[in-house]
């Protein structure tokens, strides 16, 4: 996959002069605009960072950089903000300085300016050094808020294809429930809700299958098969160290691994998310188990960016005894 946080400004390059490792200071602006909320803070008071980054000369800042200090006035500041009210830029100022995104060296008389060079330098006025230093969590902030965006997009998707299918097999029975159904979509949910109403929307379709063919069998679509017996790759594997080796799955769904029931049930959620179908989920749990089908799935989905189509590999591997440990040899071997 490719993400716009995965930007070259993380990532430490040479100068061109063979100075110090550098970052971009607005591509460094543009990841955190993406991460903004997990830094408590609004498109406003990035304007506020943005207008201030745009007073330090240099593009690319050293890494190592202790201090970067700019000088500008309220005054100067607000006015390359468009006129923006005094008190408004200075409770602007104040929450980027408790996010931790700037300080303040302040002077005896609160005016921002620099005399001296060298060691006899005195500075005051607004610190951007923390950007630098925070340029790793910035980084992989965008990066989660992007992946976020990535899963609430495809379970969206396959919720949309769910009501399709529910609208074509019902008659009134569900009508309630896809007209609230309806009126959910044209907000924007979360990825616990999407969860909730792919869940509802499937046991409703579940029942109508039921009802039809008279039998579960040919309805058995999840991870969720009655096969007891413990496989190779659940006694060497436990759900703390998939957990580990699955850092991916937490942006689609958050929290821990805690037992093989976490297990298959985040395997059930993330499933549609690599484009896997009934057909084959059916396969791999006829031959493998619950277990190793949670763990493949699982381990597929933190490769899928190295694998192009996640489906069609489990797919044609499907038949092979050791799938769950092959692809988790891929994880540790990465």
């Amino acid at each position: 996959m490719t993400y716009h946080a995965q930007q070259t400004f993380g990532q430490a390059s040479a100068c061109a002069a063979g100075g110090p490792a550098t970052v971009d200071k607005w591509q460094l602006i543009d990841a955190l605009g993406q991460a903004a909320s997990a830094f408590g803070i609004t498109h406003r008071q990035l304007g506020v960072l943005r207008a201030l980054v745009s007073f330090h000369r240099a593009r690319h800042w050293p890494v190592t950089a202790d201090k970067l200090i700019v000088y500008p006035s309220n005054r100067t500041l607000a006015d390359r903000l468009g006129g923006m009210p005094d008190s408004t830029l200075r409770r602007h100022l104040a929450t980027l300085v408790k996010a931790g995104l700037i300080t303040r060296h302040a002077s005896s008389n609160g005016k921002r300016f620099r005399r001296g060079r060298g060691e006899h330098e005195v500075a005051f006025g607004l610190d951007l050094g923390p950007l630098v230093r925070l340029s790793a969590r910035i980084r992989q902030a965008a990066r989660a808020t992007a992946e976020a965006s990535e899963a609430r997009a495809a379970l969206r998707t396959r919720l949309l294809a769910l009501r399709q299918e529910l609208r074509q097999s019902t008659t009134t029975d569900h009508a309630a429930f896809l007209d609230d159904l309806a009126r959910a979509l044209r907000r924007c949910l979360s990825l616990d809700d999407l969860h909730n109403w792919i869940t509802q929307t499937r046991d409703r379709l579940r029942a109508i299958a039921k009802k039809t063919s008279g039998t579960d069998d040919q309805n058995e679509r999840h991870i969720d098969s009655d096969h007891r017996k413990k496989t190779s790759s659940q006694r060497r594997l436990t759900p703390q160290r998939l957990d580990a080796l699955c850092p991916r799955r937490k942006a689609w769904l958050p929290g821990s691994l805690h037992d093989w029931q976490d297990v298959i049930h985040s395997a059930t959620q993330v499933a549609p998310l690599i484009g896997l179908s009934d057909d084959v989920l059916r396969r791999l749990l006829g031959k493998h188990g619950k277990h190793d089908t949670a763990i493949a799935v699982l381990a597929m989905l933190e490769l899928s960016d190295q694998i192009e189509n996640p489906s069609g590999y489990l797919a044609s591997m499907s038949q092979n005894a050791d799938l769950a440990g092959i692809l988790l040899e891929r994880l540790e071997n990465r």
